[in-house]
């Protein structure tokens, strides 16, 4: 089930930042109450230029349904925005590849790792502490993929214990030759229990990969910024979405 999960990844610049905002609010909302719509996610620059957004789906049945509904509001989105890339990870089919199609978007596959179902609540509407989530994403090549496959393995099982690291998906290119790796903490605390965990797996992983950008998505204390810096990351801030 958890190999299911599909994640889509936009990267863009701001044309009509309020617009965006105004049409945001709605596209999150009835995302929150759709099918299979795990998280919607949005973070912004720390110059206000530039816009990230995550999307995770249950499966491709939920992104389907996702991708049909043409809003008013979906609509008033990509006008406001410059779209400079958009990333598929997961396995997706022929016809939601069609539908994606005048986009050009960058496909990469399932490679391991897990992502949790979060307990649902009857409270309706986005919760606070669904505003509180922390990403780590990070794009590298291999080194040596099978050292990095059991340093995978490793991390995998110790986050998987971990109550408030939600997910740990790991996705290679079609090519064979990037790795992606998209992390979500419930909030600081949880990534800062990680991150202090320093285990031998997440070692023998990072000699094994060549980095080339790590970001960082949410409201992270200083003490864990300096933990981050040998990484040289960049920081965004969140922007608006939930994640169940």
């Amino acid at each position: 089930m958890e190999k299911n999960k599909i994640f889509v990844t936009l990267n863009g610049t701001f044309k009509d930042e309020e617009k965006c905002r105004v049409a945001m609010e709605t596209i999150v909302n009835d995302a929150h109450v759709a099918y299979g719509v795990n998280s919607h996610f949005w973070f912004r620059s720390k110059d206000g230029k530039s816009l990230f957004v995550l999307e995770q789906y249950e499966d491709n049945k939920a992104l389907s349904q996702a991708i049909r509904r043409f809003t008013t509001a979906r609509i008033s989105f990509f006008r406001s925005i410059e779209v400079i890339g958009i990333s598929i990870y997961g396995s997706i089919s022929t016809s939601s590849k069609l539908m994606f199609a005048a986009m050009k978007p960058q496909y990469m596959d399932y490679y391991g790792g897990y992502s949790k179902n979060v307990a649902e609540t009857k409270e309706a509407g986005i919760k606070n502490f669904e505003r509180n989530r922390i990403l780590v994403a990070t794009n590298a090549s291999f080194k040596d993929e099978e050292k990095c496959k059991e340093a995978m393995k490793g991390i995998v099982e110790d986050a998987h214990a971990e109550s408030g690291t939600n997910s740990h998906c790991w996705f290679r290119s079609k090519d064979d030759n990037a790795l992606y790796v998209i992390e979500q903490y419930a909030d600081e605390n949880a990534l800062n229990e990680h991150v202090m965990a320093n285990s031998p797996s997440r070692a023998a992983f990072f000699e094994s990969i060549e980095v080339v950008d790590v970001t960082v998505y949410g409201s992270v204390p200083d003490k864990i910024k300096e933990m981050f810096v040998p990484l040289n990351p960049t920081y965004m801030n969140y922007y608006g979405g939930y994640s169940k």
